[in-house]
């Protein structure tokens, strides 16, 4: 039996409706989909130095969107020393943010694994540096897929230059490759010699501190990482001298 759309509301809604199966327009690639009411980013004031930061809302968690940039003793900007793309420093400041050693990052107090970590550390007044627990909360909110989901479009899949931009940014979370450094000597490239302050992996991989520690090493502490076209989130422990990114969540 077939039956004739006279009206021409009907006939688009129908025409629309079947492209959109077809060829999955407004689709995400993986069967990646943002949250339901997924929140829009709204900004708040750092009294501290007056700078503006955005802010998101995903699940119960209210998170920076985008990383810090107070100018903290002991932090640094990213710097170019041949293995990365060729910036400046302000560049990777005003696009980065600041990298932080881990005890500059937690304002020299002891580790928390408690949700909310309850460790302001070098955050915004009213907010803290999350614990693994929260990171972990943040991430089975959006799974699957949540790295893509949390990438800021124009995360690489690989090298600048290289490879096409692989996240999705559903939930506005923004997340950039902002490398990270040291300012101690350090085995991950040893063929540069004895001579810190060292810096790499700017436009490839994200670093974000937690508040917690490394339980079977306490010269570590646990941090997440974003990198290249995987979708996932990856949990590491690096030695606290190693200096990434940080991500705060209001209290």
């Amino acid at each position: 039996m077939y039956y004739v759309i006279r009206s021409k509301t009907i006939l688009q809604a129908a025409i629309a409706a079947v492209l959109a199966v077809t060829f999955c327009i407004g689709c995400y690639d993986l069967g990646i989909e943002p949250t339901p009411h997924a929140a829009p980013a709204t900004t708040f004031v750092d009294v501290r130095d007056g700078h503006v930061y955005k802010k998101v809302t995903i699940g119960d968690q209210t998170w920076m969107a985008e990383n810090l940039n107070f100018a903290a003793e002991g932090s640094a900007c990213y710097v170019d020393n041949g293995l990365a793309g060729h910036w400046e420093p302000p560049q990777f400041c005003d696009r980065y943010g600041r990298l932080y050693d881990w005890n500059t990052a937690m304002d020299y107090v002891e580790g928390s694994s408690a949700d909310p970590s309850g460790v302001e550390g070098v955050c915004p007044v009213g907010w803290h540096l999350p614990s693994e627990a929260e990171w972990n909360k943040l991430i089975h909110f959006l799974e699957p897929n949540a790295g893509t989901k949390m990438k800021s479009t124009d995360f690489p899949g690989n090298s600048p230059g290289y490879s096409a931009p692989v996240g999705r940014d559903t939930e506005h979370f923004e997340a950039l490759a902002g490398g990270l450094g040291s300012l101690m000597s350090t085995s991950f490239f040893p063929n540069l010699g004895e001579n810190p302050p060292y810096f790499w992996d700017a436009g490839r991989t994200g670093y974000w501190w937690t508040s917690t520690e490394y339980d079977i090493d306490n010269h570590k502490a646990w941090l997440r990482s974003l990198m290249g076209a995987s979708t996932g989130v990856v949990d590491l422990q690096l030695d606290k001298h190693y200096m990434l990114s940080v991500r705060c969540v209001h209290d």
